[in-house]
């Protein structure tokens, strides 16, 4: 129980009228702030008025949902249409409620400038993706390819099968989609598509890079700038 200072003072007077000792006041309460003048009425007492109520009446940690009225407790814990922000959510919950959520590049066709060799020294950069921040996300990706046709300007006829490529790598060429597998139309008049699905786990924001590249039957380097590459690159947040 807490002994305010009113409360002290009249001990103290009934002490010394009944000839019993002088009770003193602690230097916890002998510093406690007063609270101004005008916010007392001339009793000293708290006032019941609309407003009356300021910080300094209440002590610290000293009200409790015990102390509340029913209505004053649903008022706290009502949450209003446009009240929670999500400054106001914890890491877990701010996470859970990005699964869901994507990006998407659209890959204008870019003509693969090399075929064969290393894939290191010769991938075209076809693009890029970003992935907004840590997180499991499904990469979705789809690609078109096309060579020239037969009879048209730079036109070259072909010796051998290409099969030609799209990637998507991020960080240390690590996969995140792979288009390859089948032979171009050696004539150029049928287009070849593909896609792939890969899921990949990051820490933070990441950017996918997309290239261009592919292989000859052969293994010769037959058919730069003859193959053009073009599609879309997808990625939804899952976890």
């Amino acid at each position: 129980m807490r002994i305010t200072k009113r409360a002290v003072a009249g001990i103290a007077a009934l002490g010394l009228a009944g000839g019993g000792g002088v009770l003193l006041m602690s230097s916890a309460d002998a510093a406690e702030p007063q609270p101004p003048a005008a916010s007392r009425d001339a009793g000293g007492a708290i006032p019941n008025a609309k407003g009356a109520v300021t910080n300094w009446h209440l002590g610290k940690g000293s009200v409790y949902g015990d102390n509340l009225g029913p209505g004053m407790v649903e008022w706290f814990t009502t949450v209003y249409n446009g009240s929670v922000h999500e400054i106001g959510l914890d890491a877990n919950l701010k996470n859970q409620l990005a699964n869901g959520k994507g990006t998407a590049v659209t890959l204008a066709p870019k003509a693969i400038e090399k075929i064969g060799g290393s894939f290191a020294a010769n991938k075209t950069t076809v693009g890029e993706l970003k992935l907004p921040g840590a997180g499991t996300y499904l990469v979705n990706t789809q690609a078109k390819f096309d060579r020239k046709d037969a009879g048209s300007t730079g036109y070259e006829t072909p010796t051998t099968d290409t099969y030609p490529s799209l990637v998507v790598r991020y960080g240390a060429d690590k996969d995140a989609g792979t288009i390859m597998g089948s032979p171009v139309s050696k004539a150029g008049f049928v287009e070849l598509t593909g896609s792939s699905t890969a899921t990949v786990t990051v820490d933070g924001p990441t950017t996918l890079n997309v290239y261009g590249f592919g292989y000859n039957e052969d293994r010769s380097a037959f058919g730069g700038g003859q193959i053009t590459v073009e599609g879309q690159v997808t990625a939804v947040r899952i976890g």
